[in-house]
């Protein structure tokens, strides 16, 4: 799904909203979300999932093109645990597949 199928879906539910109302209130929450981690906190949405950043320790690389050695720093990476009503929804519905 895309943002903007995401947006037309909310609208859907809430047709008092209009598209730029649901635009800026995912644009708001996707900006929030993201100051949030940044900041190296958690982001738990209960049912959902958390999503939390993680610390990848600084290493060296190889560029496969070339072979050469580069010293890469540390950087930041974001990550996403499942909540236990999401794994038990997609689960429910793989096993109406079978």
């Amino acid at each position: 799904m895309t943002k903007s199928e995401l947006v037309t879906n909310i609208r859907l539910h809430f047709p008092e909203l209009s598209e730029a109302d649901c635009l800026l209130c995912l644009n708001e929450m996707i900006t929030y979300m993201s100051h949030h981690l940044s900041q190296g906190n958690k982001f738990e949405i209960r049912g959902f999932g958390t999503f939390s950043s993680k610390q990848r320790a600084a290493r060296i690389v190889r560029n496969p093109r070339t072979g050469e050695k580069i010293q890469r720093s540390e950087t930041a990476y974001p990550c996403f645990k499942s909540g236990k009503m999401l794994k038990d929804r997609l689960n429910k519905i793989l096993s109406n597949t079978l």
